[in-house]
């Protein structure tokens, strides 16, 4: 007998469906029907949870900017290491198995002419980079907003360049650089391969 999934779960699985659709599809062109169709539910259920698309895309990038900060807040720092770049080992590491939840983040963008889905990508942005401001403010920067203007800089050049496959055509050494040094890009192939 199979168990069933109570509404916290059933709204999980539509957002990981939602980011698949949205991840291959684009915005424009996934559908709710597909969405359900892959979540395993019918259309109208999705509706109850999120009342149009654009409901559910602007949820799919909450989401991705929670876990996010979770993984920050929740990342232990190596010996040695400044608050900075525990952040930037913790982001690079858990890529793989975000790639496409980045993919519909980084999509938001190209939509900003769309009043709410800016809104949401300012949101957003915004709780990103004061965060990793405060963090280098932590670090005795003197400097945390410039500090975190090159540590999201960095961080949208990275999932970009996922979003592109831009692996693919680069070589380890310049791949390494990408994502920060060749801890970075010996984790990022580890965890690649974990999830291959």
């Amino acid at each position: 007998m199979t168990e069933r999934m109570s509404a916290a779960e059933r709204r999980e699985a539509i957002l990981d469906a939602a980011v698949e659709e949205f991840a291959t599809h684009g915005f424009e062109n996934a559908t709710t029907a597909d969405i359900a169709a892959r979540a395993g539910i019918s259309q109208p259920y999705v509706f109850r949870f999120f009342p149009t698309k654009k409901d559910l895309y602007i949820a799919v990038i909450d989401r991705s900017t929670t876990r996010i900060l979770h993984g920050w807040e929740t990342a232990a720092p190596l010996p040695g290491e400044s608050r900075l770049q525990t952040l930037g080992r913790a982001y690079v590491e858990t890529i793989p198995e975000r790639r496409k939840e980045l993919m519909v983040k980084f999509g938001a963008y190209a939509f900003a002419h769309d009043p709410e889905i800016a809104a949401a990508a300012r949101h957003h942005l915004a709780r990103i980079y004061r965060y990793v401001a405060l963090q280098a403010q932590r670090d005795g920067s003197e400097s945390p907003h410039f500090d975190a203007v090159q540590f999201v800089g960095h961080g949208f050049f990275i999932y970009g360049a996922m979003a592109a496959g831009l692996e693919s055509v680069l070589t380890p050494e310049e791949w390494a650089a990408v994502c920060g040094g060749q801890t970075g890009i010996a984790r990022v192939e580890d965890r690649l391969a974990e999830v291959a």
